[in-house]
Formats: C-alpha cells, structure tokens, sequence
C-alpha cells in the first residue's frame, strides 16, 4: 500500500457517488455493518475472534464512524480526517491487533456489502468510487499503525500528543441487529 502522502483523496465525483449511495443505508444504517461483517468473518473466520459476542454496539459504531467520515471527506478539508484516520488505525493495532494485512479483508467485504445493500443502484462505476474511497482510508489507517513501528528521537518522545477525536454521523436511533454467530458461520 502507498504512503499516504502518495494517495490523493478522491475526487468530488467519488464522494458525491459514495455519499448518494449511503441513501440505500439511512432507513437502516446497521445494515451495512451487519453484511460487512458477515463477509468479513466468512473471507477470514479467525478475525471473529477480535469481536465481542455481541456486536450490536460495534456494528452502530462501524456505521456511525463511516457515515461521519464520508460527511467529513466532503468539506474537502482532509487534513484533520488524515490525522483522525491515523490515530484509528494505530489504536486498531494496539487495541485489537488490526494487521495490515486486514485491510484487503476489510476492502473486500466493505464493497461486497455495498453491492448489497445499494442493490439495483449498484454499477461497475459505484464500486470504483467506494474502492477509491476505501483505499484512501485505508491508506491512512495503515500509516498510522505503521507509525508505532517506528523510531521515535527522544526529543520527540517527550512531546503529549493530542487526543484525536473519531468523526461521528449525525446520531440516529438503535435499530435491532441481527446476530452475527461466532467462529464465521452464517
């Protein structure tokens, strides 16, 4: 994966068709979370087990998180949701054991349950923006989780870093989600 001062982010035309396609979700925005993760756990059943039994918050959180950074990407002032994103990729690594590796997971089953959920709006050319979209994300994450890797000078160790806030969607109210079975079935 690129650095991500080499991925620009994408394009008005790859928001605008990102954003048009989180319509399909608004009457049920778990919905999303709910086929990605039943792909993601069927691509690589092992990652259930970074999950809680029941995934009713994570699957509300995930939703809420994307939606929050889609609307962000569009005010077309990336510069905080790059260090945003960074921060969530590092705390997916020291808190759950986020690999890079994942990402390729993730991608998949992210566009997979896009094709889903979009249903006949779906088109060779909407799978391109979210993958777009996704790679510039993912880009980002995994640049700050590589970061922790890295040396830190001393000088630099001295310095607190900030706390970076997660982009949070606009709240929506609970809706009821279907379980996801543990060890990848279903």
């Amino acid at each position: 994966m690129s650095g991500p001062g080499q991925v620009r982010p994408p394009s008005r035309a790859v928001i605008e068709a990102v954003q048009a396609s989180c319509a399909a979700v608004a009457q049920r925005p778990v919905r999303l979370a709910e086929v990605f993760y039943a792909n993601l756990f069927e691509m690589d059943p092992q990652l259930r087990g970074m999950f809680a039994a029941d995934m009713t918050d994570q699957m509300q959180t995930m939703t809420d998180v994307l939606l929050g950074a889609i609307a962000q990407i569009a005010t077309r002032d990336t510069a905080e949701l790059e260090v945003t994103l960074q921060a969530l990729g590092a705390a997916h690594r020291t808190r759950y054991g986020v690999q890079n590796r994942h990402y390729l997971y993730i991608g998949h089953a992210l566009t997979r349950a896009v094709r889903e959920v979009a249903g006949p709006a779906y088109s060779g050319a909407l799978s391109s923006s979210w993958i777009a979209l996704y790679q510039w994300v993912a880009t980002h994450m995994v640049a700050g989780a590589d970061a922790l890797d890295a040396p830190v000078p001393a000088a630099a160790a001295e310095v607190p870093v900030p706390e970076v806030p997660v982009p949070v969607a606009v709240p929506r109210p609970r809706e009821q989600v279907s379980p996801v079975p543990a060890g990848g079935e279903g």
